[in-house]
């Protein structure tokens, strides 16, 4: 039986070679110019636990495209003018991850155009069946392909847009009565601004993309290096040398099983939350439900925070909840390109444009005027950089809200919270409030319970706590105390197993022989490529499975209270399992 400390030194080899074959993947596009932009992203952090500053130059272009690969379900728009290579990046991606040849990639593509019907677009009826009185549907390559691209999509019509929305949203497509639903998927779509016949993209549709970069035309440096490479308008490419797979599906599913376990430092978990309120938090109005008044048309005159450092008066829309857990994934999938176990903040920070530009709704007075002209990235660029300025100045405020989350607070801390108040808009409107609601005896005493019971370890104690925190709806926020009663048994008891998915059978006759409650359930996790959780009032089981191939890797999770000990002294028994430490 491999030791502990093996198995630690298994996983970080195979994380390592995943990481090399992404890396291998952006070197192989640019070193065979296949992709030439000089334009880079300039990170500096310092990982958590140490205490020197790292740098990283990326090319900008290459990584937003591969985030958008390694972040799980993720769609993305590729914004610029006819010819930049929007649409090339996109399938030389898809031929190098998901081993396709580029006649395949490019047979799956959806172009873009105003008379796209809903057949040409997602499928059609089989003849034979339906002369038969049979409705049975032929799905067209888009919809079953994992790797999908539309080309051009600000011309399809809105009826086709609604048809892509679903997908995105409930990850399934409709025709008569027949649904395909898409569980695992990566999607590129383009944009020409430029193009004539092009329709509107609605908020709610731009709000399913979630990052995008602009794809500008090349320099003169990269001109010259374009120019002395291969034509392949001559010679085609080299799909074993120029353009060869490097991945397998199978590898990419590890790959986003990794990301999704990324954690995040508390500075990254609050500069997530401040840059969503900046943008969305009115002192007069609530945004996202009037209409008739907004910024930059008299909403703001006369207003305590109209001022030039403020984002509130700079901003039209919104941002959605969907942006918070959008900003999450990338920082996920970017902290693992770096090879980072966390989320530092300034991953995040550097991120967000990318995440936001796309939907925003700006003011034109700044936007329209020097330097920005229009460029709606670099313009979210510089008020990023704003908001992060903002949010180290009231980071003391956080820490006054972590104090008192944990039943710490004191009077002193109140009198710090104040000096923020009539100055900050965050403070003011969340921060603030929130405090006064945790300045409650009954909430202080549960809350030094729960970081007693975590200090020991004391599993039973923190369900007991949970439990009786489910049954009294009036307990004052007790949503606060329920997710760190939450975290923690998750903390004490997760435990991941990993095993060759020709095992399946093994794992799921032993588990229902004891819990035969879950006997369907578990059987149905194992029948496709797919992550599904399976929860119980005493048991969570996350089960991820890469493939479905002999050897395809399948991981195993468990974690709760005393039922998740008792499978997992089930599971440890196998001969064939390896402990994910």
């Amino acid at each position: 039986m491999p030791t502990k400390k093996s198995l630690v030194q298994n996983k970080e080899l195979n994380s390592n070679l995943l990481r090399k074959k992404i890396w291998k993947i952006i070197n192989l596009l640019e070193a065979n110019q296949l992709f030439v932009h000089s334009r880079k992203i300039e990170i500096s952090f310092t990982p958590e636990g140490k205490k020197k500053v790292e740098k990283r130059n990326l090319p900008e272009i290459l990584t937003i495209c591969m985030l958008n690969a390694i972040a799980p379900n993720s769609a993305m728009l590729l914004i610029g003018g006819h010819g930049g290579g929007k649409t090339s990046i996109c399938k030389l991606l898809g031929r190098m991850v998901t081993g396709k040849s580029l006649k395949e990639i490019e047979a799956s593509i959806v172009r873009g155009h105003p008379q796209l019907t809903e057949e040409k677009l997602i499928g059609t009826l089989k003849l034979g069946e339906l002369m038969q009185g049979k409705e049975i549907v032929s799905w067209r390559r888009f919809v079953i392909d994992f790797w999908k691209i539309i080309d051009e999509v600000n011309r399809l019509s809105p009826y086709a847009q609604d048809i892509l929305l679903s997908l995105l949203a409930e990850g399934q497509v409709k025709y008569f009565d027949e649904v395909q639903n898409i569980s695992k998927f990566s999607l590129y779509a383009t944009i020409n601004p430029q193009d004539v016949g092009t329709f509107e993209l609605s908020e709610p549709f731009l709000d399913r993309f979630g990052i995008s970069v602009q794809i500008s035309m090349p320099t003169s440096h990269d001109l010259q290096i374009i120019l002395k490479g291969k034509d392949e308008k001559y010679s085609g490419y080299d799909e074993l040398v120029q353009v060869p797979q490097v991945l397998t599906l199978d590898d990419l599913m590890e790959i986003w099983y990794q990301v999704d376990k990324i954690d995040f430092t508390t500075d990254a978990n609050n500069i997530i939350h401040a840059i969503i309120r900046e943008f969305t938090l009115c002192m007069r109005i609530d945004k996202g439900n009037i209409e008739e008044l907004k910024p930059g048309e008299g909403l703001c005159s006369g207003c305590h925070f109209n001022t030039k450092v403020n984002i509130c008066n700079k901003v039209s829309s919104i941002l959605s909840v969907r942006v918070a857990k959008d900003l999450l994934r990338y920082s996920k999938a970017l902290a693992w390109l770096l090879g980072l176990n966390k989320i530092v903040l300034p991953l995040v920070v550097n991120i967000a444009p990318y995440v936001i530009s796309h939907r925003v709704d700006f003011t034109d007075r700044e936007l329209n005027a020097s330097p920005y002209y229009g460029n709606k990235l670099y313009y979210t660029k510089d008020l990023i950089d704003n908001v992060r300025k903002r949010y180290l100045k009231r980071k003391e405020a956080y820490d006054v809200l972590d104090k008192f989350r944990l039943g710490e607070g004191s009077e002193t801390d109140l009198q710090t919270l104040k000096k923020y108040v009539n100055n900050d808009l965050i403070v003011k409107l969340d921060l603030d409030p929130l405090i006064k609601t945790l300045n409650n005896k009954k909430y202080a005493e549960v809350a030094k319970e729960i970081t007693a019971a975590s200090k020991r370890n004391d599993i039973e104690i923190l369900s007991k706590i949970k439990d009786d925190l489910l049954e009294n709806i009036e307990f004052p926020n007790r949503g606060d105390l329920i997710n760190r009663c939450n975290e923690e048994l998750y903390k004490q008891t997760i435990r991941v197993f990993n095993f060759k998915y020709k095992y399946w059978q093994d794992i799921w006759a032993s588990i229902a022989v004891e819990f035969p409650e879950l006997d369907e359930l578990i059987k149905q996790s194992f029948e496709k490529r797919q992550t599904k959780q399976i929860r119980t009032k005493d048991l969570l089981i996350e089960i991820n499975v890469s493939g479905t191939s002999e050897n395809s890797t399948v991981n195993f999770g468990i974690s709760g209270g005393s039922d998740a000990l008792k499978l997992k002294k089930l599971i440890e028994k196998e001969p064939f399992i390896e402990e994910n430490k």
